[in-house]
């Protein structure tokens, strides 16, 4: 069987991560990410598959509770945590998400579900908890979620830059790309309000042979580019590598305004990391010898 190169990005969100200078989050953060990538890279190197991968690291970054995702949400206006996730499979194109969920521990698991055990792409609200409660997913309840901000002592009036979201994109050794993304959206978000990270295609998208992308930022943007799908086509149809052409999105989301950033990684086992704001949580390793961690 053909080895192929192998490699893993995370990343835990993108925004205003300065501040956070007075506090010890951003040290606190980048160990966690250091710890994680090497776990994930070796778990690739001992032949896990893409999809696994990422369901691990997104679970990881949810369950930590650092990042603007899983028990690190914050409250909508109407003062309850909404999440959403997704995830995507880049051999058969197969995808799941979930959106508006707010009793699933693990909202990937629940987007993973949707994925293997049902008709559907994309699954919101009571319903979607309520499948999830079905299959058997871990439930909690207000008091399980922490926000981040709270927690590192750096509050502060949500404005554009006040977002989080986690993902990860891995290739594995057998050519496989796959793609995850799970927030809690925006700072006291608007009850209701959706992002791009449910959205297949927006904030996330993997194709075998071409690209994984998961994004993070202000996703009413990143909904607009289609940001995950064009970084996959300018790569696919132009040949831009994949530095050139995250860039490119991104400096289109500039364009309009908007702010974030993206992992992504090619078929070769290249990344890119590319973000137009204070800073970024994020951490890369694959088989040529890349390594990084870092936040700002």
């Amino acid at each position: 069987m053909q080895q192929f190169p192998f490699g893993v990005v995370v990343h835990g969100g993108a925004g205003d991560l300065a501040r956070y200078s007075t506090t010890n989050r951003l040290s606190e953060a980048e160990a966690f990410l250091s710890q994680l990538i090497d776990s994930l890279y070796t778990s690739l190197d001992q032949g896990a598959a893409a999809l696994d991968v990422v369901t691990q690291a997104a679970i990881a970054l949810e369950d930590c509770g650092l990042f603007h995702a899983g028990k690190g949400s914050s409250p909508t206006s109407a003062g309850y945590v909404e999440l959403d996730a997704s995830i995507m499979e880049g051999n058969t194109l197969c995808a799941g998400s979930v959106a508006a969920v707010r009793e699933v521990r693990n909202p990937i698991l629940a987007a993973r579900h949707v994925m293997e055990s049902t008709n559907h792409v994309l699954m919101v609200g009571a319903e979607a908890d309520a499948l999830a409660r079905d299959a058997g997913l871990a439930t909690v309840d207000a008091s399980w979620f922490t926000p981040c901000d709270i927690s590192a002592g750096a509050w502060q009036v949500p404005d554009s830059s006040s977002t989080g979201t986690i993902g990860a994109v891995a290739l594995d050794a057998q050519g496989n790309l796959c793609a995850a993304t799970s927030t809690g959206g925006t700072l006291y978000k608007r009850a209701g309000r959706v992002g791009d990270s449910p959205i297949i295609g927006a904030g996330t998208y993997a194709r075998n042979t071409v690209a994984a992308v998961s994004c993070t930022g202000v996703g009413e943007y990143f909904i607009r580019e289609a940001a995950a799908y064009q970084v996959c086509s300018r790569v696919q149809l132009l040949g831009e590598n994949i530095l050139a052409a995250s860039g490119y999105v991104m400096s289109q989301i500039d364009k309009l305004g908007g702010s974030g950033g993206m992992i992504a990684i090619d078929s070769r086992g290249a990344f890119a990391m590319p973000y137009s704001t204070t800073g970024m949580y994020r951490a890369a390793r694959n088989s040529v010898g890349n390594r990084i961690v870092a936040c700002l």
